[in-house]
């Protein structure tokens, strides 16, 4: 009888640890602060090369998310993608608090938290001339749609196979970085679900007669192992 007691008290414990740590639904109100996290990342990002499993092996942009979420575990977008990394059924409804966009094929993930500051994770990779992948890694963060006030830090990592390790890549990340000092407008960034281009919208607060922000729809183009302007709409309102 009591061996039976302890199976049966085991075997609740058992379920009741993994229905939290699968089950139970996502509350990102714990994680506080996300544009701090995205700032926090961004600083110090560029000090840590990331190894790089093999659990998906027909999947490498979730090999991919699986290293970098699973380092910055302080950003609730992160944590989400590795929830669902571990259990697929996370995806997509209320109770879990994010929607995931998870296309292998095209080499492209995406996890999106809306409401009132909408902040995602959105990942995808190039192919290299060197046999090597850039990995392109987007944080942002918005307020109710006013693109003046939001946050991002778009990152950028090599991979080499041999090693199967992302090394940050600040060769691309600061060619990135001076395109955008050339605007006076805050970017917010949309990586390529398909194709290679990366889409930039920047919106300015100027406060006219007439209107009070200006907005720009540029494209970062890929080619050559780098990214390049590429000037497109202009509109105010």
């Amino acid at each position: 009888m009591r061996r039976r007691f302890v199976f049966i008290t085991a075997l609740f414990i058992s379920l009741f640890v993994s229905t939290n740590a699968l089950g139970q639904a996502f509350d990102p109100w714990v994680y506080e602060n996300p544009e701090r996290e995205i700032y926090a990342i961004e600083k110090s990002w560029s000090e840590k090369a990331l190894k790089v499993g093999n659990d998906f092996p027909k999947a490498m942009i979730r090999n991919f998310a699986k290293a970098f979420c699973s380092q910055y575990q302080k950003y609730a977008p992160n944590v989400a993608v590795t929830l669902y990394l571990k259990n697929p059924a996370h995806h997509n409804d209320e109770k879990d608090n994010f929607y995931m966009e998870d296309n292998p094929r095209n080499g492209y993930i995406k996890c999106n938290m809306p409401g009132q500051f909408d902040y995602l994770t959105e990942m995808c990779y190039w192919k290299r001339a060197n046999g090597h992948s850039l990995v392109g890694v987007l944080l942002q963060m918005g307020h109710e749609g006013e693109g003046v006030d939001d946050d991002s830090a778009l990152l950028f990592y090599d991979y080499n196979p041999s090693t199967r390790t992302i090394t940050p890549d600040m060769t691309v990340y600061q060619t990135v970085k001076d395109i955008l000092a050339k605007h006076t407008g805050t970017p917010t960034f949309n990586l390529p679900k398909e194709g290679k281009d990366i889409r930039v919208h920047y919106i300015e607060f100027i406060q006219t007669d007439e209107n009070d922000f200006k907005w720009e729809q540029n494209t970062l183009k890929w080619g050559n192992d780098t990214f390049t302007e590429i000037e497109g709409e202009v509109g105010y309102y």
